[in-house]
């Protein structure tokens, strides 16, 4: 969802975006390999959480590199369909991004684009079962009882999915407004997520985007019920990360 959000939002050729991600991968891998110590990674393999993990640092500093100040028009090559057999071939096309795409609002739309891209496959997957996220109607800004029950359901579906160890969620702060639960301040904590040392390491380098896929998720799920999240904040103690946030 990452990569199709960049994609989507015309900012970089994706054939030199696919460039700049082999050369950070390549730069950065054997000395998180060393780190780690021989045989606890397998490369090439998503479904090793240590490799996953690499995977998403690489991916997320190539788009923050890519996204800050990018053309607004570019060639980029793309693939045309051939016979079987046949070595592939591409065509330069020019891209023009949607003009209302501005620069400063890159970052916010790409994590916007991969946090309802995250809730529609959630939502796709578990829409029909008992484990579905409760139900709230488009704009019906619900009290912070029933936001409360599906943040902790979009909590427990990253869990299931394999996302982290254990999680829990809960407000911290009760909101002042009696008709919605607008001001309410919420904590999201899951623990050794498979994220957790690409979160840091993103963290430390102060990126224009990074790979809080919770928190986007979440903020999707709020948008949609009409609210907005603000003053959120990623932080990370021992082997948590730990995601707040308040909203109106």
């Amino acid at each position: 969802s990452s990569y199709n959000a960049v994609d989507e939002l015309d900012i970089v050729p994706m054939d030199h975006f696919q460039r700049d991600f082999f050369l950070i991968r390549q730069a950065e891998y054997q000395p998180y390999a060393d780190s780690l110590g021989p045989g606890t990674m397998t490369q090439g393999d998503l479904a090793d959480p240590n490799y996953f993990d690499f995977i998403s640092f690489a991916q997320y500093a190539t788009i923050s590199r890519e996204i800050v100040n990018p053309p607004a028009v570019f060639e980029e090559q793309q693939p045309v369909e051939v016979e079987d057999g046949e070595p592939q071939q591409f065509v330069n096309v020019v891209v023009r991004r949607d003009p209302s795409l501005t620069n400063n609002i890159l970052s916010q739309k790409h994590s916007e684009l991969v946090g309802n891209s995250i809730l529609d496959k959630l939502n796709e997957k578990f829409g029909d079962t008992a484990s579905c996220i409760p139900k709230i109607e488009p704009g019906s800004r619900p009290d912070a009882a029933k936001v409360l029950e599906a943040i902790k359901q979009v909590t427990n579906l990253f869990l299931v999915s394999g996302f982290a160890l254990e999680g829990s969620a809960a407000i911290l702060k009760e909101g002042q407004s009696e008709k919605d639960a607008a001001g309410t301040q919420f904590c999201i904590s899951v623990t050794s997520p498979s994220t957790l040392w690409s979160g840091q390491a993103l963290k430390s380098k102060k990126p224009s985007v990074t790979n809080d896929f919770m928190l986007k998720t979440i903020r999707a799920l709020l948008s949609r019920a009409g609210y907005a999240v603000v003053d959120s904040s990623v932080n990370y103690v021992n082997n948590q990360e730990i995601s707040s946030f308040s909203i109106i």
